[in-house]
């Protein structure tokens, strides 16, 4: 699949390079995996995540205990059981696995969600920013560093969009009721 998109997307990318180059324009860059991982934003949405991950994963720990518990009490007593108390206890056994195990699954599928949604909101307001970077440094075409082989450290943008993005957006990491703490301008220098 990715050698399919770089298949695609390369000679894309080769044909607006050639064309830029015709027509001056100026094409940058950002590497939107380092961005969104680096943006207050992803930063709090991550820690989020882990902490909810964490108190999860103690959870199924707990029902892991539990289960093996249970196995442990009916491989102790099964020599003494009916056959019919045995099928009740297996048939018991056998619910609680699987109880577990759809629950492990849905925790995978709402965390799974999760992510993809708090990505997408921070991605949707990440497209904006790389607009107004571009707008204001003149650059007409940005591409996404995952699809370049090689490309100038001058023609990085990841930095500003960064800087920009925790500057419009910087808050939105804060919890519901407290305001960040504004940093003073720094003092213009003495002449």
């Amino acid at each position: 699949m990715r050698r399919l998109l770089f298949a695609i997307v390369l000679p894309a990318a080769l044909l607006v390079a050639r064309s830029a180059q015709a027509q001056n324009m100026k094409i940058g860059y950002v590497d939107v995996q380092r961005a969104i991982q680096e943006v207050e934003e992803g930063k709090a949405a991550r820690t989020r995540l882990k902490s909810e991950l964490d108190a999860r994963r103690a959870q199924m720990a707990k029902k892991q205990t539990e289960l093996e518990k249970m196995k442990a009490d009916y491989d102790k007593q099964s020599p003494v059981l009916s056959d019919e108390a045995k099928k009740k206890k297996q048939e018991e056994l056998q619910k609680a696995f699987l109880e577990a195990q759809n629950s492990a699954q849905e925790m995978q599928e709402e965390l799974t969600g999760k992510e993809q949604e708090a990505m997408q909101g921070i991605s949707k307001r990440m497209l904006q920013i790389v607009a107004d970077v571009s707008e204001r440094e003149g650059v007409t075409y940005v591409l996404d560093k995952a699809i370049l082989l090689h490309a100038p450290a001058a023609n990085d943008l990841t930095n500003e969009v960064v800087r920009l993005y925790n500057d419009k957006h910087g808050n939105a990491a804060a919890p519901a009721g407290k305001t960040p703490e504004k940093k003073a301008p720094s003092p213009a220098p003495k002449k």
